[in-house]
């Protein structure tokens, strides 16, 4: 009798005890913050057996079925789990995780599309939809959606709204995109306290109206926004910094009424560039230790004004206009190498602080607040006599707040033919050529025992092509435009290979001999976005898994640019700076005495050290133009940085400096970081970022 009083009392705690923990789980109207619950359906992805009923007790196994079984209004709760599916919701329902609920879209055309308004999507991570033009993790074609506390990684395109008007993005992170968020064609679109990080463009926004990004933070993107043919653009306190130092922060092409207030903009290779724009306002604002410019303004761009912003201690330029006009006023602008530069311009640049009682000057001295007109006016006086103390944001960067590391390794590992008695990830025969045993296990996704930033996985995978895990190997696959001329030829590779070789680094380029290098059948655009496309169409061949990524720098080569003098640059193909496009009928135009397929390689190799680290923050003879200007302090100061990446010697002389010749030569040899392609960073060493 007394042990079944000790069962009976027993049985009465344990229920008592799953009853809380069932109580615990209940989710309530005001924690959620939604204003209406409805019936809440649940599911659980560990509920194996059934019975699948939805309520908490037997919660549906899929959110799909739980989609079919409710109705409008209705909330279907997500317990922790993985749910492989790809959703529709065609309802007006709210879906809310518990707080690490994963929706894998099984690298299909979306995770969930959004086919019915005034939904609610809360508390979930999205990941691993298609790598094709138009998949996302999240596909809105819908309008009145909010979308909030949230994670959406590891995607062509994170989000896409198309055709959805008055949708809201709020506290969400996106990383490892191609494009983090992409509107095109809507309208009244509110995205708030969000985080970009490691996307080839973090936000992007074509033909579309009223569009608000409120307090985001935008780092180590290939860029933060692109805004194309769009208006009615409101930009505010938001963080863009760290971004691509070859591309950048904001860039906007054909838009009018765009206005950014109270922004802080940091160490990108341009802070913002405007081209055929109108009706542009900058105010409030700081621009600090851009490599380039921290505004470049062109292409017959109008209506510009920058008032009240700090324009300081940028690399290169402070303000650059070429053929449009912009008006200056109570900026300060000091610590540039050029304050301001235009060519066939116009620019009303006066009441600013040029970092002097005497103001700007003309010729380059120790402040480097310098101005420069080239066919162009610039009205500059009266200048102010003192700082504007109320220049500036009133907030600063918090670079503790969002994640900085990124996780750089396979998502899903590369896998061999053969025995692999061990189970380590590589075959015996691989282990035994070079001297691992083939019965013990290896941590082989860990190991580089050369540190060229190849595992011993990607150097097993690339042993078809002569790699060796203990000699550096660097691989480059360069596709290209219109006709073969645009391959670079055997005799400047072997050559390029020469110099590589010289530091025991053993190079690979692919112009078709090791499974890439092919002719790009491409005819879509060619701004900035275009360049996306190509790099998922021809080197991912529109797969996430693709074991070329991560191996391969990828290149590819078209005769003219979008812009008339380009010579290349490098980009973010998907998540980090690992790729580059040249153009060498534009600099054949300007160099018309260098051979093209001398042009070919230079750029090549140049391009080819900006995805191995080597930026003008590093030396500043790198990427120099002022340095070319025979009889300029720059050009006397870098001539002994001989090295490609100084523009003076890029068609000169194929290598890179080794340091040796005096104090403003760089040894680009000896910092080559070649994971850097692969593992992004672009922090400076010496800036407030790492003082706390």
């Amino acid at each position: 009798m007394n042990k079944l009083k000790v069962i009976a009392l027993a049985i009465t705690f344990l229920l008592i005890f799953l009853n809380s923990q069932v109580q615990s789980r209940q989710i309530n109207q005001e924690s959620m913050g939604i204003s209406s619950l409805g019936n809440i359906r649940y599911v659980d992805d560990s509920n194996l057996v059934g019975p699948w009923d939805g309520t908490i007790n037997f919660p549906y196994k899929t959110i799909n079925d739980a989609i079919l079984n409710c109705t409008e209004g209705d909330t279907i709760f997500v317990f922790n789990g993985t749910y492989f599916e790809n959703i529709v919701i065609n309802k007006r329902i709210s879906i809310i995780g518990e707080g690490k609920s994963i929706i894998d879209g099984m690298y299909q055309d979306y995770a969930v599309y959004l086919n019915c308004d005034n939904i609610v999507l809360k508390d979930l991570i999205f990941r691993n939809s298609g790598g094709f033009d138009g998949n996302s993790c999240i596909f809105v074609n819908s309008d009145n959606n909010l979308i909030i506390d949230s994670e959406i990684y590891r995607a062509r395109t994170g989000l896409l709204i198309k055709n959805g008007n008055n949708n809201e993005i709020k506290n969400t992170v996106f990383y490892s995109n191609g494009e983090g968020i992409k509107i095109e064609s809507s309208q009244d679109i509110d995205i708030r306290d969000c985080i970009f990080y490691h996307n080839s463009f973090a936000s992007e926004v074509h033909h579309s109206k009223n569009i608000a990004i409120t307090n985001c933070y935008y780092h180590t993107n290939g860029i933060g926004l692109l805004l194309n043919d769009s208006m009615n653009i409101n930009i505010s306190k938001c963080a863009i910094y760290n971004n691509n130092d070859n591309q950048g922060g904001v860039m906007m092409y054909f838009c009018e009424n765009v206005s950014i207030c109270n922004c802080n903009f940091e160490h990108n290779g341009f802070g913002i560039s405007i081209d055929d724009c109108s009706d542009i306002y900058i105010t409030y604002s700081d621009f600090v230790l851009h490599d380039h410019e921290a505004f470049w303004i062109k292409t017959k761009s109008e209506n510009v004004n920058i008032e009240n912003c700090e324009i300081y201690d940028n690399f290169r330029f402070g303000i650059s206009i070429f053929n449009g006009n912009c008006n200056l006023k109570q900026n300060n602008i000091y610590g540039n190498l050029f304050g301001l530069y235009i060519e066939k311009s116009y620019c009303d640049a006066r009441k600013n602080w040029w970092g002097k009682l005497t103001g700007p000057a003309l010729f380059e001295r120790k402040i480097k607040d310098r101005m420069f007109s080239k066919f162009g006016i610039i009205r500059f006086f009266p200048w102010l006599l003192k700082k504007n103390e109320n220049a500036g944001p009133d907030w600063e960067i918090d670079y503790e707040k969002y994640p900085v590391d990124f996780n750089a390794s396979r998502y899903k590992q590369i896998t061999f033919s053969g025995n692999d008695t061990d189970f380590d990830g590589v075959p015996d025969w691989w282990e035994e050529k070079y001297d691992y045993d083939p019965f013990a296990w290896d941590n082989h996704t860990n190991l580089d025992p050369d540190n060229d930033g190849l595992n011993n996985i990607e150097e097993c995978y690339t042993d078809q092509w002569g790699s060796n895990p203990f000699k550096k190997d660097l691989f480059i696959e360069v596709d290209y435009f219109d006709s073969e001329s645009n391959k670079p030829t055997d005799s400047w590779i072997n050559e390029m290979a020469e110099r590589f070789g010289e530091h025991e680094i053993t190079l690979h380029i692919d112009a078709g001999q090791l499974g890439g290098g092919e002719l790009i059948d491409y005819d879509g655009g060619f701004y900035y976005e275009h360049l996306n496309d190509i790099y998922w169409d021809y080197f991912l061949h529109n797969d996430l898994n693709n074991p070329r990524k991560g191996i391969f720098h990828y290149c590819f080569v078209k005769n003219y640019g979008p812009y008339p003098g380009f010579s290349g640059f490098s980009i973010f193909g998907w998540d980090n700076l690992d790729s580059w496009v040249l153009f060498p009928d534009g600099i054949k135009d300007k160099f018309p005495s260098v051979s093209r397929d001398r042009i070919i390689i230079s750029v090549i190799m140049h391009e080819f050290g900006h995805t191995m680290g080597l930026f003008a923050d590093d030396c500043g003879g790198n990427d120099n133009m002022v340095a070319t200007m025979p009889f300029t302090k720059q050009f006397f100061k870098y001539s002994t940085y001989r090295s490609i990446m100084n523009y003076m010697y890029t068609y000169r002389i194929l290598d890179y400096s080794d340091g040796k010749l005096g104090r403003n030569d760089f040894d680009d040899w000896g910092n080559l970081d070649l994971s850097f392609f692969k593992n992004t960073s672009f922090i400076l060493p010496y800036s407030s970022q790492n003082a706390s």
